[in-house]
């Protein structure tokens, strides 16, 4: 292979363009026992002196065994994105390589099937970037097989963490909440919450924006008076949304700390007005309910 690939060079004739020796040895390797066979298309995978052109060609042939060459070190980014091209078969096992190039990946991620996305996100061999996770989190939202190793996966970004918490089950989004602390949901796309049951366990789940729809479902006031009410240094008007709400005050201390968690701080309250704030719970659905329309109407 070797003295071949430096004749035809210093001939000035292309390597790649050989299909006849190339047909040669593949002839040669499929007249050897199949475990000979073998041996030798896994010493080639290996090797490191190996003709790039001609491991290219090779890699591309029927013969049985083949894929094996996928693996070869000597294989360039223009050889992988060639051959990831051809078929999902190849592809897959390229993402199983243990170095891949930017480039490379990106190509992978454009092609992918679900199985070469997730031979990808199971390479531990590979640094994937910011973009690769944010691709394959969009994607994860329509294809449940590649939730869970997105999920374990050493590498995701905090960001990609958190647009997965609204799409995962429990027992992903545990593992989630457990590797990235104080973590909260930010693009949520699920139906909106129905009761206020529904609209206090997502708020919980760290989906403000369910609950400021929630909120705005149960008192009858457009979204828009229920986020300019969430976005004061008051916590006045959380009260009377909850008031409206019919959401009970002893729920308010968690509430608030939850709220506050997820909206940079806000409603912000001290010692001395939680007396007064607390009192306001007093008032019937109906009377909070126009005092905030009466705040926030205009």
């Amino acid at each position: 292979m070797q003295l071949n690939a430096l004749a035809r060079r210093q001939a000035g004739l292309p390597v790649e363009s050989q299909p006849g020796f190339v047909a040669r040895l593949n002839a040669l390797i499929a007249d050897l026992p199949p475990d000979s066979a073998q041996t030798v298309l896994d010493e080639l995978a290996e090797a490191d002196w190996a003709d790039p052109d001609l491991i290219a060609a090779l890699c591309r042939l029927p013969q049985a065994g083949v894929a094996v060459l996928l693996r070869s070190p000597v294989l360039r980014d223009r050889d992988l994105l060639s051959l990831l091209a051809d078929s999902a078969d190849r592809a897959r096992l390229i993402a199983r390589r243990s170095h891949l190039s930017p480039s490379v990946i990106d190509a992978l991620i454009t092609v992918a099937d679900t199985a070469t996305a997730t031979a990808l996100l199971n390479n531990r061999h590979l640094r994937l970037n910011a973009a690769t996770f944010d691709t394959l989190t969009d994607r994860a939202r329509t294809d449940i097989a590649l939730r869970a190793p997105l999920t374990r996966h050493p590498g995701l970004t905090r960001e990609a963490a958190a647009r997965l918490l609204d799409v995962v089950g429990p027992d992903l989004r545990a593992t989630l909440l457990g590797r990235f602390e104080g973590l909260y949901a930010r693009h949520f796309h699920t139906t909106p919450p129905t009761d206020a049951a529904q609209t206090l366990h997502r708020l919980q789940g760290g989906d403000l924006l369910a609950f400021r729809q929630g909120l705005s479902r149960l008192t009858g006031l457009d979204r828009a008076i229920v986020d300019r009410a969430l976005a004061q240094d008051s916590a006045v008007p959380l009260v009377l949304l909850l008031s409206a709400a019919g959401i009970d005050r002893a729920a308010f201390a968690d509430i608030l700390a939850q709220v506050q968690a997820l909206n940079d701080g806000h409603p912000r309250i001290n010692e001395r007005h939680l007396a007064f704030v607390r009192g306001l719970f007093d008032l019937d659905a109906d009377e909070a309910r126009q005092r905030l329309l009466a705040i926030y109407s205009h």
